[in-house]
This record gives structure tokens, sequence and C-alpha cells, in this order.
């Protein structure tokens, strides 16, 4: 079942079944939505009953939690650096785990969910950078929405501004709770200057600064000082005396935590 929330006129934040987030944002004739969730249930159906507008479906990233729900659809985007994760994390093999925590959670999965084709993924049409990142401009009529490539979670995370609404999603390259530790991510610092650097081309370029913030592992609407404050906490004191933490895996897995937050960083320390 899906859960929806609207921040502002025309956002409309999705929460599927598994607990993952995406976003509906329309303008006068068309709309974007960023993510599709683990597509347990028909997203494309459900976002129909939302709006009656065309509808471009754009991934932050290539992790299943974000593009499985595009097998309801017949064409996405995606940065091209995030194939092959894309290919992986599509693949019978991770299809089977999202199925057993599916059924561990008493959810109904349909019969075609190992099989079901998904639509490969098209190349977003950079046409500029803004500071260091491609972007490329959506025009939905009477809101514009800057879609840029910023390396952090993985090399081909995208974010997506709204600069009307001085609104920010973020995908992974930041939750509350963020996840550095994967071979496909990146540095843990340089993930850190790309986030920096983010907030300050996109006030710089648009002429307006990030006030809020929409992530796909939260269901309810942030304030951009609280991305601005996490990441002033994670100095580069606690990065080199974070904790040892063990994730099942054989990569270095290191935790900083903010208790006073709940904040959680967790970074692979051999990057």
């Amino acid at each position: 079942m899906f859960t929806a929330y609207s921040p502002f006129p025309g956002v409309t934040h999705i929460t599927d079944a598994m607990g993952v987030s995406f976003t509906l944002v329309e303008g006068d004739d068309s709309a974007l939505l960023f993510d599709a969730g683990y597509g347990l249930e028909d997203v494309a159906g459900f976002v129909r009953k939302l709006t009656d507008k065309p509808v471009e479906l754009v991934l932050s990233h290539g992790h299943h939690d974000h593009v499985l729900g595009a097998k309801w659809f017949g064409r996405c985007l995606m940065d091209p650096q995030d194939l092959e994760e894309f290919s992986l994390r599509t693949a019978p093999e991770q299809r089977e785990k999202v199925k057993g925590q599916a059924k561990e959670k008493g959810l109904a999965v349909p019969e075609d969910f190992l099989t079901a084709p998904v639509p490969k993924p098209e190349s977003p049409a950079y046409s500029r950078k803004l500071g260091q990142f491609p972007c490329c401009r959506f025009d939905l009529e009477n809101r514009k929405a800057w879609l840029l490539n910023v390396p952090g979670h993985t090399s081909g995370s995208l974010v997506l501004f709204i600069p009307d609404m001085q609104l920010l999603l973020t995908g992974d390259d930041w939750n509350p709770c963020t996840w550095m530790w994967f071979p496909c991510s990146l540095p843990v610092r340089q993930w850190h200057r790309n986030m920096l650097s983010l907030l300050d081309v996109l006030e710089k370029e648009t002429h307006m600064k990030v006030r809020n913030v929409l992530c796909s592992h939260q269901p309810n609407l942030r304030e951009a000082s609280e991305l601005e404050s996490f990441l002033s906490y994670m100095t580069n004191d606690r990065l080199e005396t974070a904790e040892k933490v063990d994730m099942g895996s054989p990569i270095d897995t290191r935790r900083v935590y903010c208790p006073e937050k709940d904040w959680i960083l967790l970074f692979d320390a051999a990057k």
C-alpha cells in the first residue's frame, strides 16, 4: 500500500509498502517522477491516480530499491555511470532477495516479479554544467527542475532541484542515515566535498538557496539546515576516529553517529 504526502502544491512524496520514498513533481502540462521504489505494487497506476499529465521517470541511481518500480513504466532516465549497478540490482538474484524481504513483511509479491522486464534507462540530455556537475533542465511549463549528476552514494547519483520551492530531492546522496560503504560509492571525503559544493553552486547559479529537502528514506520534508548541519558534523577528525562496524562484508566499514540528532554516516575507510 502506498502512502502519499504533499508538502507543497504539485509535489507528492510517495512511500511504498517496503518503506522507500519517491517524489512526483507536477507542472501545468507535464510531471517528473523521481525514483520508483521496489516495484511490488503498480507504481504507474498509483501515479495516474494523482495526475493525468504525462510523466517522465528519472531514477536517482541504480540500486534495486529505487529502480525495480520502473518495470511499471515503458521508459526511464538514469545516469549511464550506474548502468552496471542497475544490471546487477535488477538481476534475478537481487529480486529473489527482495521477494524474501517482502514475504518477511507479509507483503504480496506479483507473480512476474522475478521475470518482468525493467526498461534499460536512457541517459539524461545533459546540456550544461552547474559548477562541476553535469546538468539538464526540465521545463514543466510553470515550473523548472534542474537535474544534476552529483557523485557520492554512486558515481551516477542524481539530485533534483526545484527553485520555486527551494526544494532539493537528494536520492541517496543524503539521508539522516547516509550509506557510503558500498563498492560503488565514492570515497567519503569526495562525497562530502561534492555535497558542500552542490549547495553553494545551486545558490550561485539559480539565485535560490536550498531550504527544503526530500529524501529517499524519509517520508516527510526535512529542512536544508539539517543537511548543512549533518555535513558540518562529519569533520575529518570524526571520520578519522570513526568506529568499525560489521556489515557482513569484508569492507572496512566505519560509522560516525550523532546521538543527539540520530544521524549516521557509514563509509568505507579504505577509500
